[in-house]
């Protein structure tokens, strides 16, 4: 039976992984720089790869907030190069908003991001679903700027980490209570729950933000440590049979799709689906810039969902 599992967890890693690097879009980006992909998908992700550290790496490991994603050539709105990569990006789900297919999850899971973020993806998550058993908010103990503060100032007007921004969205939108919080300072970072309760469709629900450990990042808790320390708290491996829905912001969705594949689906096979919000339904504008940095982002998941695939072999 345990072999049957694991060959199933497989599978839907291979399945979610190929509809990525399959896609018939990544061949049309590729030919904006003269390339033609390969067939398989191993030497497809190594040729997605070098062409993303090439030509789509804008951010040179900094933070997105940092980044000026200004780009004379590809900022011409119109221009068949603009065309090229909102149609391709709108194709791999990145540029509408998207919704699930299971309404009914039993955990909602709000990934973590900067100033209004955590705001609007839990509004848009409560939005997309009919009901769930708890939600939860994914942060991390990142510490925010005055400025940042300012934009969270009215939900989280006293937040100080992302950890915050989570707790300020929960009770602004869930009218949650606190019944519990559980920190531990260890190596400069913060390992941090606070354990909610709030009513949905007139019932006592429970919930809780995370401030997730860092493990892998180097500067700060990454999407991967999220969704190890969330599959921690939600003892997956005693109730793999749970089901998630993950809410981000839409262009970020495929690069945070392949990390919860990797870590919820792959080793529990639990079901996960991950859905973002439009630029519109916040009101920005989304620049081609930023599309390709996240696209890259999803392809240098794919490699290390590929690598994980490998180790499970061996």
């Amino acid at each position: 039976m345990s072999e049957f599992i694991k060959q199933t967890n497989e599978t839907i890693a291979k399945q979610n992984l190929e509809a990525f690097i399959q896609s018939p879009a990544l061949d049309r980006l590729a030919e904006m720089y003269g390339n033609t992909l390969p067939e398989t998908t191993v030497d497809r992700i190594e040729a997605l790869s070098k062409i993303a550290e090439n030509y789509w790496d804008f951010r040179k490991g900094a933070e997105r907030q940092e980044v000026d994603w200004s780009d004379e050539q590809l900022d011409q709105e119109g221009s068949e190069q603009w065309n090229t990569i909102f149609t391709a990006a709108d194709e791999l789900g990145l540029v509408k908003d998207s919704e699930p297919i299971n309404k009914n999850p039993n955990y909602l899971v709000i990934l973590g991001g900067a100033n209004k973020a955590p705001l609007d993806r839990l509004r848009y998550g409560l939005e997309a679903i009919d009901d769930c058993e708890h939600v939860v908010y994914l942060g991390s103990s990142r510490a925010i700027s005055d400025a940042e503060r300012e934009k969270a100032n009215d939900y989280a007007p006293d937040a100080q980490t992302e950890f915050d921004l989570g707790s300020g969205a929960f009770e602004k939108l869930l009218g949650a209570k606190m019944t519990g919080e559980y920190t531990i300072e260890r190596n400069g970072d913060t390992w941090g729950m606070r354990m909610y309760e709030y009513e949905m469709k007139g019932q006592k629900r429970t919930g809780f933000v995370l401030s997730t450990p860092q493990t892998i990042g180097e500067r700060r808790a990454t999407t991967y440590d999220n969704y190890k320390f969330f599959a921690d708290r939600a003892e997956l491996d005693t109730h793999p049979d749970k089901t998630v829905v993950s809410v981000t912001t839409g262009f970020y969705t495929l690069g945070q799709h392949l990390p919860a594949i990797q870590e919820l689906t792959l080793p529990y096979g639990t079901t996960v689906e991950t859905i973002g919000h439009s630029a519109e339904y916040t009101g920005v504008k989304r620049k081609p810039t930023q599309l390709l940095q996240e696209i890259k982002s999803a392809i240098d998941a794919s490699k290390r969902l590929q690598d994980a695939i490998n180790v499970e072999n061996q």
